[in-house]
């Protein structure tokens, strides 16, 4: 056991296997696995884990996905053999678990700074990079792609989510009243910085997640499916959702969380007024722009000043401030991975820049792009943000096929909720699996839908022929063939 919370904090995380068994057998597979993916994240507990030997840590986010994993292969395997991944996926997949190996092999020498030893990867490591990958990338997009595969469970998806972000909606309330306690107050312990909740007089809640900027990404994806319900005219609880899209936006308000209130009120707007093919093109922008920045910020290309100025303008000293430790670190941090581009420096902090002399720290990493591209290099960033590009370009190929305008506004939202997550890596960390799930979803639905309007096609095709095949025979006085009863 990794020796954080009380108790109750490891009881919550092996009552979830009984309780992930029980889901998978008792709903149906779209709504099943989105309680599966969702309810661990919202409620079992941060930093508390299990070291088992020879494996990664398992802490809440492997454990849910785990679990999730058994409860498909025992009730919903028939959902697995129908997954399409498709080249680029495959290819993906194959760059992200090949660039993990030979990072280990490519760093095989210690790193030190002053006092501070850190020590070299031995094929171990190549076994554990692996099993990462697989738990918190791979196995979440594989299994949404293939749980979510149809107009019904796009349907269901957004529902589950709205429904999820009012349910803790309610636990944010109470953090915003009585401060981040929840945690603690269950688990025993508090998940992180308590000086990073506080802002501007007030806080920001955490509830039973890493971070407040987690738990205010969750609420964003929860008011822009809000948006996309109505738009469709779909209800929730048989109401029409326009109330809980604006309630869950107050609630997103209060967060203090200026970047996730940015993302909505860019997306809303186009949700409610742009058409889906306007929306996808946005998504898109959005991917390639996060897929690119490596090179993009290395040549120097983004206008850091400006982009200081506007904050400063709108959003006073302090959040510019936070804006540029940011910058700076990417800088510092950029160099250190740019020292072994390819392939990066593997686990163990070797990607982090120290003191030369007292070890002590010199570097932040805030980002997920910088972390990624530190510890795996191009390859493994290139392998890991293709699964969340791909299913973009692929879905906005296939939008013009697509014949309800319901399930083109659903698709098109997705688009931008994943567009938006995948966006927010660039100043933030990926807190958990829910970007993966996200693109799994997309790229399973619109595939899906594709294949429901064949089926659907060649069955209203068999239907004319017998409805002629019957009104001929009815014609020439003969019987209609009949299928014999068993």
């Amino acid at each position: 056991m990794h020796p954080q919370g009380n108790i109750i904090s490891y009881l919550a995380l092996f009552g979830w296997i009984p309780i992930a068994l029980w889901v998978g057998r008792r709903w149906p597979p779209a709504k099943a696995a989105a309680l599966l993916f969702l309810i661990p994240l919202m409620f079992l507990p941060e930093r508390t884990a299990f070291k088992l030997p020879g494996l990664p840590n398992f802490d809440k986010g492997r454990i849910a996905i785990f679990w999730l994993l058994i409860a498909v292969l025992l009730f919903h395997r028939e959902r697995l053999a129908t997954v399409r991944l498709g080249k680029w996926i495959k290819f993906a997949i194959l760059i992200l678990l090949g660039g993990s190996v030979v990072t280990v092999f490519l760093n095989t020498d210690p790193v030190s700074y002053g006092s501070v030893y850190m020590p070299a990867h031995d094929p171990y490591d190549a076994v554990h990079n692996l099993l990462t990958d697989m738990l918190d990338f791979i196995l979440p997009f594989t299994l949404a792609a293939a749980m979510f595969n149809g107009p019904k469970d796009l349907r269901v998806f957004f529902r589950v989510l709205v429904g999820a972000a009012l349910a803790y909606s309610i636990l944010q309330i109470v953090e915003l009243r009585l401060s981040p306690q929840l945690h603690r107050w269950v688990y025993g312990f508090f998940q992180h910085s308590f000086q990073q909740a506080a802002r501007r007089g007030g806080y920001r809640p955490m509830v039973f997640m890493s971070h407040g900027l987690a738990v205010a990404m969750f609420t964003a994806a929860g008011v822009l499916a809000a948006a996309g319900l109505y738009k469709s005219k779909i209800t929730v609880f048989r109401m029409r959702v326009g109330w809980a899209f604006a309630y869950l936006w107050i609630i997103l308000f209060l967060s203090k969380s200026v970047a996730a209130f940015l993302y909505t009120l860019v997306a809303v707007p186009l949700i409610l007024f742009a058409t889906p093919k306007t929306q996808f093109r946005v998504a898109a922008l959005l991917a390639v722009v996060v897929f690119l920045y490596p090179d993009i910020r290395g040549s120097g290309l983004v206008p850091v000043d400006d982009i200081r100025a506007w904050v400063v303008s709108e959003y006073g000293e302090d959040r510019a401030q936070s804006l540029m430790v940011r910058f700076t670190n990417e800088e510092i941090l950029l160099e250190r991975a740019n020292e072994r581009s390819f392939f990066g420096w593997g686990a163990y902090c070797r990607n982090c820049v120290y003191d030369q002399v007292t070890g002590e720290p010199s570097s932040v990493s805030d980002g997920d792009w910088i972390i990624t591209w530190g510890t795996y290099g191009r390859v493994g960033f290139v392998g890991k943000y293709l699964l969340l590009l791909v299913p973009i370009f692929l879905s906005a190929s296939r939008l013009k096929y697509v014949r309800r305008m319901s399930d083109r506004r659903l698709l098109s939202t997705l688009a931008l909720i994943l567009g938006f997550t995948m966006f927010d890596l660039l100043p933030n960390g990926n807190f958990n699996y829910l970007v993966f799930m996200f693109s799994g979803v997309l790229m399973g639905c619109s595939e899906g839908i594709l294949r429901h309007q064949a089926w659907q096609a060649e069955l209203e095709r068999e239907r004319k022929i017998a409805r002629r095949t019957v009104g001929r025979s009815r014609r020439d006085g003969s019987a209609p063939l009949v299928p014999a009863q068993p």
